[in-house]
């Protein structure tokens, strides 16, 4: 049957077709289009469509019945220094999304990611998120991921990179209202120039503005969006972070309305509002009355957002990605290219001749870290995980492991009993001590953040039902948190929240009032297996031992929390103490999604292994690199440092000024930018400068003279000689080569 609509007629041009979709919609219909949830049209037979989801590291299945792909965190990927490899991964997380968006034809193909906001300050909770502190890495790793999620045919595109967020974005705490002070030359030689490229040479479409204010002027309404991101480099459409659009009335309190907010966001370059769809369809009509905008305002905004599902072929029968097929999706393919980027990622810290470990021997693992694949907000689920001990186990046959972490009974002082787990999953202080339902698993994660385990059920105690319920801290507010205050011997319990937990009449626990020492609250911790000596007695027996410390991405620092040091937690500074104590043949893995003042470590541990929370391939990988089957290649994305002393307060955005990121510190960190060992042996040689005008070009020839097949990022850092204003004291420009032995 023939179509009645133009806007269906895919021998037209898009823009016609936008237009004459346009001229259809009645004015409640076109208010219902400006959220990120975007009303259906049931009378032009067009279904609601969502705008957002996320890409950091592959495409986001929130669920565990159809995994994608997992790939490391973007601060590892980014140590790659490997285009090739993110334009791959790029490409196999847009196709994942198109099956996805086939069985739930709704959207979702406009995907939130990646994170180019610049790791100016490794204290920033986001840290794992940022592809690093340089904005040319940044900008040719972040170009090369939206190449490949874009895979552009003609005019059409296989999903919509939104880059996030725009701009000057590094600090969680306050992030709704605090202003990030940037002078223009910082502005646009630091912190726009990572946008750039995606934009411009990338596939990147859309970005999302930050919830910061820039210079006292909230994101969603910087004028840059127009003069910058649209005008200058040619983006196609902008939306707001979650929830901000409501937020410049209510924490930035700029607009005195939501009308007024609307009206200021759209007639500067803002498209799409994520928010309540109701907020905003109030806001659409009470702007249009008010006279703040126009009609042909709403319909500038709109033409923006669907000219970009048009691009996706939401209203064509056949177009370039139609052909969707299931083998699509978490296939064999994207398992070896996760292989490729876990291996390429690993970045060789330290090594003392310890490493590669070629001989089949015996090997004790222990650590937080080494026993799981832990995931950070912005991670889908995975058919699979391959974590430290099962590599070790599967390369060295005779492994063992243990978390190190203390057991305990917590005796109530007001009950003088223990408390325990029943079988219904209620904590209460009813129990005698050596009674198996009265023993915890308390885990230290440094900050004072806390985890308490039954090891009955395998279950955490959670603050919102004060039971031992919970089978994970994987949620947006993690209440299996707890900080213990220690008063003396005896000990008070904040829970996540800030409350207390204690114990009723009944020994129950449950939230009690949170002021004064009283007996209802106070319990005594003891310890009955220390976590550290068994870690060190498996360590002594081992002929090897991995000790694997790092983070756990949903506690300390994430999405709104920054960390407060660079040191390593207590607990895990011990750990690592201990176990060379037992056995000097030890390797450190830091498994982590940021850097740590490691500077104790250093100087006695003999191997020193950084990576990110890789995804499933971790465990594959990271036994690859110790046993020598991989050399590793991967190099710091940004600056480790001695101290958290030697950086300016993370509220601090003016990165010349204050000598910051490795473009302009003076100091001498821990580990620098680009920094990474091998087991290989490389040789540089003939290298010429030559000079075309403004164009400068380098070359010369890298040979691989070891009997070691191995990668090579080849860095070149340059600076320019007697400036008039302060630059750069290096920056980088590089190339990822794949070099057999010669």
């Amino acid at each position: 049957m023939e179509n009645k609509y133009r806007f269906r007629d895919s021998s037209l041009s898009f823009d016609e077709r936008v237009k004459d979709l346009l001229s259809r919609l009645t004015i409640k219909e076109k208010a219902g289009l400006m959220s990120s949830h975007m009303a259906a049209v049931p009378r032009l037979d067009i279904g609601e469509w969502y705008v957002g989801a996320e890409v950091a590291r592959g495409y986001v299945s929130r669920n565990p019945d159809e995994p994608t792909t997992v790939f490391p965190q973007p601060i590892g990927l980014s140590g790659t220094f490997d285009t090739e490899l993110m334009e791959k991964a790029g490409l196999a997380a847009g196709k994942e999304a198109r099956v996805l968006n086939k069985r739930h034809p709704s959207g979702h193909l406009m995907l939130w990611g990646p994170t180019v906001d610049l790791c100016r300050n490794p204290l920033w909770g986001r840290n794992e998120e940022g592809y690093g502190e340089d904005p040319f890495l940044t900008g040719e790793m972040s170009a090369a991921y939206t190449k490949g999620l874009a895979n552009r045919h003609g005019e059409y595109l296989q999903t919509i990179p939104t880059l996030k967020h725009f701009c000057a974005n590094n600090t969680e705490n306050e992030r709704g209202t605090a202003s990030s002070d940037v002078d223009m030359r910082t502005l646009n030689e630091y912190y726009y120039a990572a946008f750039e490229r995606p934009i411009t040479c990338g596939g990147a479409y859309s970005v999302m503005v930050a919830y910061n204010e820039l210079s006292g002027v909230p994101a969603v309404i910087n004028p840059d969006i127009q003069k910058v991101l649209k005008d200058r480099w040619g983006l196609g459409f902008v939306v707001t972070d979650g929830g901000d659009f409501s937020q410049n009335v209510t924490f930035h309190k700029y607009s005195e309305s939501h009308a007024e907010t609307l009206a200021l966001a759209i007639k500067n370059g803002t498209d799409v509002m994520t928010d309540c769809e109701d907020v905003v369809e109030a806001a659409v009509f009470e702007a249009l009355n008010s006279g703040l905008v126009s009609e042909k305002d709403i319909d500038k905004a709109l033409y923006n957002s669907l000219l970009a599902r048009f691009r996706l072929g939401e209203f064509d029968e056949k177009h370039p990605f139609s052909d969707v097929c299931e083998m699509m999706i978490d296939n064999e393919e994207h398992k070896c290219l996760n292989r490729r980027a876990a291996l390429e990622q690993m970045v060789l810290l330290r090594n003392s001749d310890i490493l590669p470990i070629y001989d089949e021997c015996s090997v004790a693992v222990v650590g937080m870290n080494g026993n799981c694949n832990l995931m950070d907000w912005y991670t889908g689920y995975s058919s699979y995980n391959t974590t430290i001990f099962d590599g070790i186990k599967e390369r060295y046959g005779k492994a063992e492991y243990d978390n190190a972490c203390d057991h305990i009974v917590i005796k109530s002082k007001l009950t003088g009993k223990y408390l325990g787990v029943a079988d219904d999953d209620t904590v209460s202080a009813i129990y005698e001590k050596d009674d198996p339902r009265a023993l915890f698993e308390k885990a230290e994660y440094g900050h004072d953040e806390t985890t308490y385990r039954s090891l009955y059920n395998n279950k955490y105690i959670t603050e919102n039902t004060c039971k031992c319920d919970s089978e994970s801290t994987y949620r947006w507010f993690s209440q299996e948190i707890m900080k213990p205050q220690k008063h003396g011997d005896e000990v008070l319990y904040r829970t996540y929240f800030g409350k207390a937990l204690g114990v009723d009449e009944k020994g129950k626990l449950t939230l009690v009032r949170q002021y004064g020492l009283t007996d209802d609250k106070l319990f005594c911790e003891e310890v009955i297996s220390d976590g550290i000596v068994r870690a060190a007695k498996l360590a002594k027996k081992a002929d090897a031992v991995i000790v694997c410390i790092g983070n756990d991405p949903m506690i300390v620092a994430r999405e709104m929390y920054d960390r407060k040091t660079l040191s390593l937690p207590a607990h895990d500074s011990a750990l690592a103490q201990a176990v060379y104590s037992a056995n000097n043949k030890c390797v450190m893995a830091v498994v982590s999604s940021y850097p740590f003042s490691i500077c104790e470590e250093q100087e006695y541990m003999p191997a020193i292994i950084y990576t990110t929370h890789a995804g499933p391939e971790l465990g594959n990988a990271f036994a690859d690199v110790i046993s020598g089957k991989y050399s590793p290649a991967g190099r710091l994305a940004q600056t480790w440092y001695k101290s958290e002393y030697e950086l300016a307060p993370i509220e601090c955005y003016d990165i010349i000024e204050n000598d910051m990121t490795y473009l302009y510190y003076r100091g001498k960190p821990l580990y620098p930018f680009g920094h990474g060992l091998s087991y290989a042996k490389f040789e540089y040689s003939d290298f010429n400068v030559k000079e075309n005008g403004d164009v400068i070009s380098v070359s010369l020839d890298v040979a691989n003279v070891s009997e070691t097949d191995s990668d090579e990022v080849v860095q070149i850092y340059f600076r320019m000689e007697n400036p008039s204003v302060k630059r750069p004291l290096r920056p980088v420009s590089y190339t990822h080569l794949t070099l057999p032995t010669t």
